[in-house]
């Protein structure tokens, strides 16, 4: 990583991994008001979507503590990069035209999500200067939420496009999930990394590590976050229903 003064925000490392994660978002984006009615579509209930919607926000939960342990032992942008990977490559799955598999890719795609965020937050925290981490994360997040807001309404101008349609959509998401990779593993030449520099432990600790999942300095942060994000399934996936 080089940087003109050791305080820049704007380096080469943080407007690569700036570029992935508004890839990644986009990608996620895209199919937040499709998958609601992709599943209607295919002649699935609420109730059905409601499913399909809770198997991608599960995996992406239960996943994360064991992903960050990849992320603390072995690489950040390996992470970020397989996250990716794992988005694009479950939406394969899309295009079998069956309630029960669009589940499963959508299990599949919060394993990625969770790489996505996991990998990224770790290597905004490691890239970010110390006394600009808050200026850095608001620049980062407004990446996300640019996404957030712009590539629904895409996705809604695609389905009903002349020449779109749901295929046009799966197929646009997976190639913003995919380019976001490639861009994670240039990145991955650039940045530093945390892995390998964790306290030492004995091997018995060590094998039990992956499995301490409960942080207690993070338990605040946690629930608030919890609360802050408690109603926003509700509104991204039936509002569009």
């Amino acid at each position: 990583m080089t940087t003109a003064k050791p305080d820049s925000i704007w380096s080469r490392t943080f407007a690569l991994l700036c570029l992935t994660q508004l890839l990644g978002y986009a990608h996620s984006s895209l199919l937040t008001p499709t998958v609601p009615l992709y599943v209607t579509h295919l002649g699935g209930s609420p109730f059905v979507v409601g499913l399909v919607l809770a198997s991608f926000a599960a995996t992406s939960v239960l996943m994360r503590p064991v992903i960050g342990y990849w992320a603390d032992t072995r690489s950040e942008a390996s992470v970020l990069a397989s996250g990716c990977l794992v988005m694009g490559a479950s939406l394969l799955l899309f295009f079998i035209p069956v309630a029960e598999t669009i589940m499963l890719a959508n299990g599949l795609r919060g394993i990625g999500w969770a790489g996505l965020n996991t990998g990224g937050y770790a290597l905004l925290a490691l890239i970010a200067p110390m006394t600009r981490r808050g200026e850095a994360s608001g620049y980062y997040s407004g990446v996300q939420a640019g996404a957030s807001i712009l590539f629904p309404a895409v996705a809604l101008w695609l389905i009903d496009a002349p020449l779109g349609g749901f295929r046009v959509v799966l197929v646009l998401s997976a190639a913003l999930a995919v380019a976001g990779a490639i861009i994670s593993l240039i990145l991955g030449r650039h940045a530093p990394s945390g892995a390998g520099h964790q306290p030492s432990a004995s091997s018995s600790e060590a094998r039990v590590s992956p499995f301490a999942l409960v942080e207690q300095d993070v338990l605040l942060a946690s629930a608030l976050l919890f609360c802050l994000n408690l109603s926003y399934p509700a509104v991204s996936g039936f509002l569009v229903l």
